[in-house]
């Protein structure tokens, strides 16, 4: 086994570990969506490693499958960028035209796909062990000419990245009031730039190296992916999701209304309605945001966002993390969670993933939830003795 095969290997598993994290923290729609974008690429890093393994003659029913999820990878990206800035919850019928050019692509092979095993094996042979520079070439399709194939999800890669740059620009003004959303911003212009990257190598591959293109193009994608793994595993706050469930653009007070204070008896009657939406436990639903909780109160969002300030100084947030504590440190305390795990107590309270449960109980309690329970139980043989 050479040594692209062996990098390739190392990516692959790295890639799902990534993609698989993303996928079982998270059950929202941007984070399957994130987790799919990366999916469509780590299928071609399996490709990769395949060829450079030679273990394709043992699959030969993936041969020229790569494509079908390429053409995918960065459209998939931009219907994620779209989700998360836009806060959409649900995709739109009108998703499905990104589709278009894997279906065309799937039209172009069908012949290649349903041909037997033996004469895929025949072209399997001839690239591995004879030319595999032409590996990329793409010229068993019964419509389109040799190497669109390649091409095309370049092009149409970055026309996607295009859109998603005059997005990025878009919410940047926004971004500049909001630490979070600078996070957010930071993070995706970070991968719609690496993303640029592989569609300009690629692009710069096809005209000025098509001899190597193989090779260079294994390398580029190889070390596109491993570099976007590598950031997500510095980014537990994008990796964990946490992220999602932090304010969104509904929570800034519009420039015209400044920061005023609320009138007494507009406090005292927030105030009784915030009381009642504690008392109720609504914070343990955890798709608790601000938008959300205005709703239910029958406030404006802003309106709202001056009162937590005004009376918390703190953000909304942690606002409902600080109830979500105490609700869960009482249920500690009443050994009501004794035969749950810290993980399934944080679920129930409402916390999305355990990097936010960890930093909220640590941030108000002043102590991590596994040594909260640790100091229960040593207080308990002194409360006997007593």
């Amino acid at each position: 086994m050479n040594l692209t095969a062996l990098v390739s290997f190392a990516v692959l598993v790295t890639g799902c570990i990534v993609a698989s994290i993303i996928l079982y923290r998270n059950k929202d729609l941007p984070s399957r969506m994130l987790s799919f974008s990366l999916f469509t690429l780590n299928y071609a890093v399996l490709l990769i490693f395949l060829f450079e393994s030679k273990y394709i003659f043992y699959v030969p029913f993936l041969f020229r499958t790569g494509p079908l999820f390429y053409y995918l990878m960065v459209p998939s990206f931009y219907v994620y960028l779209v989700l998360v800035l836009k806060k959409r919850k649900q995709l739109r019928w009108t998703d499905a035209l990104h589709l278009l050019p894997s279906i065309i692509y799937l039209v172009d092979f069908t012949p290649l796909f349903l041909t037997r095993v033996t004469d895929k094996l025949q072209i399997i042979n001839s690239l591995v062990n004879h030319d595999q520079k032409t590996v990329l070439i793409f010229n068993e399709g019964w419509m389109m000419p040799p190497r669109v194939h390649f091409l095309g999800p370049v092009i149409i890669g970055l026309v996607y990245i295009f859109f998603a740059v005059r997005m990025l620009f878009q919410y940047y003004r926004d971004a500049i009031r909001n630490k979070t959303k600078q996070a957010i911003l930071g993070w995706l212009a970070t991968a719609i730039s690496l993303y640029f990257l592989l569609e300009i190598s690629s692009l710069i591959i096809f005209f000025f190296a098509p001899a190597h293109q193989w090779l260079f193009t294994a390398i580029a994608v190889l070390g596109f992916f491993f570099s976007m793994s590598l950031i997500l595993f510095s980014k537990p706050y994008i990796l964990y999701g946490a992220y999602l469930n932090d304010a969104g653009p509904q929570t800034e007070i519009p420039k015209k209304q400044g920061q005023p204070n609320l009138q007494p008896e507009k406090l005292r009657e927030l105030q009784r309605r915030f009381d009642d939406y504690i008392r109720d436990q609504h914070f343990l639903n955890p798709d608790t945001n601000l938008k959300e909780v205005a709703g239910r109160l029958n406030i404006p969002s802003y309106v709202l966002s001056i009162y937590i300030h005004q009376v918390y100084q703190m953000h909304f947030n942690d606002v409902i993390n600080s109830h979500r504590v105490k609700y869960i440190s009482e249920g500690l305390t009443n050994e009501q969670w004794d035969t749950l795990t810290l993980e399934a107590v944080g679920e129930i309270a409402g916390f999305s993933n355990r990097i936010t449960f960890l930093n909220a109980f640590k941030k108000f309690t002043g102590v991590t939830p596994s040594q909260y329970v640790k100091n229960i139980q040593e207080k308990k043989p002194s409360e006997k003795k007593g």
